[in-house]
């Protein structure tokens, strides 16, 4: 017997196709400058670092005898400048790929994808620090940083949660993060959370200077679109680089303040990330062998947040375990690896900051010797 067709039945899957075409609306440019929070501008580091790809490549093919060097890391990298740096390292375009919160599975992606091509590598600058380690440092970055071909060949199906983190085997990112990657990939409601706060503030002109009560004649949208627009020419300009025009050193009491803020934000208790230790073997593992210089960093940070830091021998244990992975492979195929840690160097003397992470852009002239006076 022959049932009667059911129509009802094709409903659910109607709407949910329906629901799911209306959530692409969100993912359109303009759509999402009304609805996502001006002051939300960490994203767009990380998607522009696909345009200053592009120029890295344009410009080699206008010019294949300059050597190029690659700066991976968090903000407290993003000011390196090439003009800066070429002082130190001749014949070489340094392209800043640093982003805010840069975690090492970021700079390794970019790594990975930028030793496929056929560039004259001159050298690579990795930044190393605690928080780059943690779990939280992952969060930027899956809002569609990666390609998705990238995710699915690092997938850890099977992780261990138990033992020593630096030990337990490991093939990328855990299912929980996979599965984030593919949430905001795939649903613009869920990378963009509808906020009717944000939508006001973006249509409402801005405070100058961020002073309560002086009105500037520029919306909160306008001025995010002007900021794009910078970021795009610095990596044209200044080859990814975002200079601090901050000269000053913040007061001991903000310092203080924002340490604290800091530590117990991400710190306390320190929840190591498996899945950037992974991928800290690997970028070790992709250049061990290519005779390419690669300067392992630990960036310094504020007194206040440094001694917060060294309780419980975080930062040693930290620092002991990152550096004996560096030496073991430097000394097993010969790899041309530094480790600059600029606290414990001589030559370091400028120890003004901004806030407990980023050091004041007068200290830059004083770091660089110290980082690339020995790259030849």
């Amino acid at each position: 017997m022959i049932k009667k067709f059911n129509p009802w039945f094709f409903l659910p899957i109607l709407l949910s196709g329906c629901l799911f075409l209306v959530d692409k609306i969100f993912f359109l440019p303009i759509v999402v400058e009304n609805t996502h929070s001006w002051k939300k501008i960490e994203r767009s580091f990380y998607e522009y670092k696909e345009d200053l790809f592009q120029v890295m490549k344009e410009n080699h093919q206008k010019n294949p005898n300059r050597r190029i060097g690659v700066i991976l890391g968090s903000s407290r990298s993003g000011e390196f400048d090439t003009k800066l740096i070429s002082r130190f390292v001749a014949n070489t375009d340094t392209y800043n790929f640093a982003a805010p919160f840069g975690p090492i599975s970021f700079q390794y992606y970019w790594m990975e994808r930028i030793l496929s091509e056929d560039i004259p590598i001159a050298y690579f600058m990795v930044e190393i620090d605690p928080l780059l380690f943690t779990k939280s440092a992952i969060q930027y970055s899956l809002n569609g940083s990666y390609e998705t071909s990238f995710v699915l060949t690092h997938m850890d199906l099977y992780r261990e949660n138990k033992g020593d983190p630096w030990t337990v085997s490991s093939n990328g990112f855990s299912v929980d993060e996979v599965e984030t990657y593919f949430l905001k990939k795939l649903f613009a409601l869920y990378k963009y959370p509808l906020d009717f706060g944000a939508i006001k503030a973006n249509n409402q002109n801005i405070e100058i200077g961020f002073v309560p009560g002086l009105s500037a004649n520029i919306t909160g949208k306008e001025h995010k679109r002007d900021f794009l627009s910078k970021i795009l020419m610095a990596n044209r300009e200044l080859l990814g680089a975002m200079p601090n025009e901050i000269k000053f050193a913040n007061a001991d009491f903000f310092l203080e303040k924002d340490a604290e803020n800091m530590f117990e934000t991400y710190l306390n208790p320190f929840q190591i990330s498996i899945t950037q230790i992974y991928f800290f073997k690997q970028m070790i593992q992709i250049t061990q062998d290519k005779n390419i210089p690669v300067i392992f960093y630990y960036p310094v940070v504020a007194p206040p947040l440094r001694s917060r830091m060294e309780k419980n021998s975080l930062l040693a244990d930290f620092q002991k375990a990152t550096s004996a992975l560096v030496l073991e492979s430097k000394q097993k195929y010969k790899a041309d690896f530094r480790i600059v840690d600029p606290s414990q160097d001589s030559r370091w003397t400028c120890k003004d900051f901004v806030d407990s992470l980023h050091l004041s852009g007068a200290c830059f002239p004083n770091l660089l010797p110290i980082l690339f006076q020995s790259i030849p």
